[in-house]
């Protein structure tokens, strides 16, 4: 089975504004008795984060409470999401629930994903 696409409908990119990106922390540190740690690589197919807030209709806000509660099975599911720097589309997952404030006639909704490799 195939991860569902992100929804056209919906903005394909983040807000400047509050956008957020960390790098993955891959790495063992084994503590010697003597001199300095080790240090190796933990894995190569590791993930990263990012978060973001789109801007949305109230329309657009129902597609995204329907995408989140059916489509991806309240966030158990991963998706296809368009990558912030217009490369190639990225398989994610959200890490926790969106979050949802009033932006003049329309909403803000703050979301954290997690980029699987």
């Amino acid at each position: 089975m195939s991860a569902p696409d992100w929804p056209s409908t919906l903005p394909q990119s983040f807000l400047r504004d509050g956008y957020a990106e960390e790098g993955a922390d891959n790495l063992i540190v084994s503590e010697m008795s003597v001199g300095p740690a080790k240090m190796r690589r933990r894995t190569t197919a590791n993930v990263r984060k990012i978060s973001g807030g789109i801007r949305v209709t109230d329309d657009q806000f129902a597609t995204l409470r329907s995408f989140v509660s059916d489509t991806i099975a309240d966030r158990a599911m991963p998706f296809i999401f368009p990558d912030p720097h217009g490369g190639a589309d990225l398989l994610v997952r959200m890490t926790s629930t969106y979050k949802v404030a009033t932006l003049g006639l329309e909403w803000r909704v703050d979301i954290e994903l997690e980029v699987l490799p």
